[in-house]
């Protein structure tokens, strides 16, 4: 998928394009990862669980953040040292993650960005609301920064 347009100039539709954008650059960063469930970092963190991560994050902020939906566990299974537990395969986590990645698409198309996240979810008083263009910029920075994550992972696994 290519970037979006550069002709673009509507905010909510430059977001968007560009979340979309970056959730293929994950997935096409994983295509081909050599054992995405095994870790070639000193922290133990694994490609496999920073795609189940990016799916919590996903339901996180556009769920239970922005429509205040209560979701279980909006965080992920987690062990005792608070790592998120990743017992199942890749396709399943890939498929959980499309999931929330449509669910998110479809709260952001009914919603303008100066929209405000409900006071039932994540933000309770006295948290403060942020706008949806808030989240989708926070979510964005989310997904740039693991993008270079995965990058550098896939660098370490070799050809």
């Amino acid at each position: 998928m290519p970037e979006p347009s550069r002709q673009l100039s509507d905010p909510q539709e430059l977001l968007a394009g560009y979340l979309d954008f970056y959730r293929e650059e994950i997935l096409r960063a994983l295509e081909g990862f050599p054992e995405p469930g095994v870790s070639r970092v000193p922290s133990g963190w694994t490609p496999l669980a920073l795609l189940k991560h990016l799916a919590y994050m996903e339901r996180r902020w556009f769920v239970w953040g922005f429509e205040g939906e209560q979701v279980e566990a909006p965080h992920g299974d987690r062990d005792e040292s608070g790592e998120l537990v990743s017992t199942e395969s890749f396709e399943e986590i890939r498929d959980f993650y499309l999931a929330q990645c449509r669910r998110s698409r479809e709260i952001v198309a009914k919603a303008r960005p100066s929209d405000l996240a409900a006071r039932t979810g994540r933000f309770l008083p006295p948290k403060e609301a942020p706008t949806l263009g808030w989240i989708m910029f926070h979510v964005l920075e989310e997904y740039m920064r693991h993008a270079g994550h995965l990058d550098i992972a896939r660098e370490l696994a070799g050809p």
